[in-house]
């Protein structure tokens, strides 16, 4: 029998789109061979185990049965992606800060920091992976680690040009010298042969074989300078016919929001100027070099000539910021899902890509499907919960469901959730995802409490923290459930001083005073006290058990006798007999510490607290080692005269 699993490591090819990776497992026949069950564990966790579809009221032993834990695989849990997760989980909070803090002011700039924090730590771990890809021997290794780049670069592309158009305020809203930008840092076509060949600044550079692709790529990516520079390292650059395309390229028009025009001015200026170019296209002087009438059609837009350098591109996108630049330079965001469309309708093969559906939903505006396509990229969620979080608090992100109710918040709330309990598994990454769920009120406290309560408790350090975590989210009662389970601990292993320490913490009455009794007996063996510190120090704690209360105060009272307050440790002892709250085992021992008083040179009792100790004395004799019993009653009936003759003179003087 063969069970298969399927890895969260995608494999992506050139288009990006996923390959599906499986992992099979070959099961004995022998062990299956009457059905299977399948039982869900805590997380993405779950086991198969063979399963009889009869019932036999014979056991049989000839069946080696055996269970199969499965796994779903975490990419997020790995070392480098830790990383990741731990510093985007501080820009987290730092946001979640910053709109409890300011709910009535515009926060743009705060969340623009914040987002290209974001993105710094999402570069940071590409270079970190590739550091790693580099240094790896293993082929297995490799893979993943090259699917890692392949996903986080994806996912830094997508946040870029998602914090250009919903993020960033834009003066005037002209998005292209941003779109241009966006493009030339996450698709640098020939940017490094245009480099090496204006470094070598030799003429006669139209021999290189990228030199006209490079020429081309710059003017797409609306690098005119750099075009031009290029033009003339060729050796007819002095022709009428390159001197016609440069000068036609020096005089474009540039929009700026801060240059003193209008758009409607720079929008004619524009129009004259792309009349002028496309007339001397249609007079074919640039016949004899196709290469220049080709960029001359690029300048002035011309749909067939970007559709003609299609295929030296991966993507439709690399050509989106040259195709804006030449057919709509004053383009608003809300203008841009046309361009992107005639982009994306270039070619005979257009890609289906996820990162194409989400950068096609982005530029269209279409949240909905951008959140959509985007809980689909193999990030384990980090990607979806930290941007719809953001956008959320920007008041970019709205949902409608079927029924055109908002369901922003509730998708938002749903993927932080998720995303924390996800965290939440790793042995050393549950705080972090505890710092989720704790955002999300009252769900994710509940959630909280729940996966809390449940993590492995190994060393006395964890649940110290586990301890605080619950502390500072008000989750008291999985703080007081950890010290009850370590005091259970502590008392299984003989240690009744930590046991009892662990049970006052917890706040746990019942095991605070099986923890006090074990304590009083441990004194009644070897006549010490167990955690006197803590007793000496607890003050109302104490209150939450009779036994506990007694055992607090039976140490007062060893520390008054210790500092030679003997009058006072008589009081204090003589409450404790009346007070009928000591176990009955412990009674001999608490009639006993009153003999060294009672034979004290000074009188420490009165009549009536001998009286008292008296009635305690014969009601317990049974319980009495003889001799010891008579010992007692003889210091009784001393110090009963003696404090009778003391008495007496003062009545008689009255």
């Amino acid at each position: 029998m063969n069970i298969t699993t399927f890895s969260n490591n995608n494999v992506r090819g050139d288009d990006s789109s996923p390959i599906i990776r499986a992992k099979t497992f070959n099961i004995p026949e022998k062990c299956f061979n009457k059905g299977v069950g399948c039982a869900w564990r805590s997380g993405n966790k779950f086991s198969i185990y063979p399963r009889s579809q009869t019932v036999s009221k014979t056991p049989k032993n000839d069946v080696e049965n055996k269970i199969l834990n499965i796994r779903h695989e975490i990419v997020l849990f790995h070392p480098i992606l830790r990383k990741l997760v731990n510093e985007s989980n501080g820009t987290y909070l730092s946001l979640q800060k910053l709109v409890d803090s300011s709910k009535n002011n515009d926060n743009h700039v705060e969340l623009l920091k914040l987002s290209r924090q974001y993105r710094s730590i999402i570069r940071v771990c590409i270079e970190n992976l590739q550091e790693a890809l580099n240094d790896a021997k293993d082929g297995s290794d490799m893979i993943n680690l090259q699917s890692y780049i392949t996903i986080f670069y994806s996912v830094e592309c997508i946040w870029h040009l998602c914090e250009i158009l919903y993020i960033d305020k834009i003066p005037g809203d002209i998005v292209l010298p941003y779109l241009l930008e966006w493009v030339r840092f996450h698709f640098p076509c020939h940017e490094q042969t245009a480099a090496q060949l204006l470094e070598a600044c030799e003429r006669g550079s139209e021999d290189h074989d990228d030199y006209w692709d490079t020429v081309i790529g710059m003017v797409v990516q609306g690098r005119v300078d750099v075009a031009r520079a290029l033009l003339k390292l060729n050796s007819l650059s002095e022709t009428n016919e390159f001197k016609l395309v440069d000068n036609s390229l020096r005089s474009m028009p540039v929009y700026s929001i801060y240059g003193g025009i209008s758009t409607g001015e720079f929008t004619v200026t524009w129009k004259h100027w792309q009349a002028e170019c496309r007339a001397k296209v249609t007079s074919r002087v640039l016949a004899s070099q196709p290469k220049l009438e080709l960029i001359m059609r690029l300048i002035i837009g011309e749909y067939s000539a970007f559709e003609s350098i299609r295929s030296t591109y991966t993507s439709w996108f690399d050509m989106l910021g040259g195709y804006v630049m030449f057919t709509a330079p004053w383009s608003r965001t809300h203008e841009l899902s046309a361009a992107a469309s005639a982009c994306a309708g270039m070619g005979s093969m257009p890609s289906g890509s996820r990162l194409d559906r989400t950068l096609r939903a982005l530029l269209e505006g279409d949240m909905h499907q951008v959140i959509h396509e985007i809980q689909h990229i193999t990030d384990n969620g980090w990607f979806a919960t930290h941007l719809s979080d953001i956008l959320y608090h920007c008041g970019k992100l709205k949902v409608l469901d079927k029924h055109q109710n908002n369901v922003t918040q509730r998708l938002r709330d749903s993927l932080i959730l998720e995303y924390g309990t996800l965290i939440m598994e790793h042995k050393s990454l549950w705080s972090v995802g505890l710092s989720y769920l704790a955002s999300c009120p009252p769900e994710g406290l509940c959630r909280a409490h729940l996966l809390l309560e449940r993590i492995p408790i190994n060393t006395h350090a964890k649940a110290m923290r586990v301890v605080a975590e619950a502390n500072k989210y008000g989750l008291l009662e999985v703080g007081e459930g950890v010290w009850r389970v370590l005091s259970g601990r502590h008392s299984a292993a003989g240690r009744d001083g930590a046991a009892l320490s662990a049970a006052v913490r917890g706040g746990a009455a019942g095991r605070a005073g099986r923890c006090a009794g074990a304590a009083l007996r441990h004194y009644c063996r070897t006549g010490c006290l167990p955690a006197p510190d803590l007793l000496l120090t607890a003050g109302p704690a104490l209150l939450i058990d009779d036994t506990l209360l007694f055992l607090g105060k039976y140490c007062e009272f060893h520390r008054m006798y210790k500092n030679k307050e003997f009058r006072k440790a008589a009081q204090l002892l003589i409450s404790l007999i009346t007070s009928k709250i000591a176990p009955d085992f412990f009674w001999e021992t608490l009639l006993l510490d009153a003999l060294p008083l009672l034979e004290s040179d000074e009188a420490m009792f009165t009549a009536d607290d001998t009286y008292d100790m008296m009635l305690c004395l014969e009601l317990r004799a049974q319980n009495f080692n003889r001799e010891k019993a008579e010992l007692l009653r003889l210091a009784l009936l001393r110090n009963l005269a003696r404090t009778a003759l003391a008495e007496k003179p003062e009545e008689s003087t009255q």
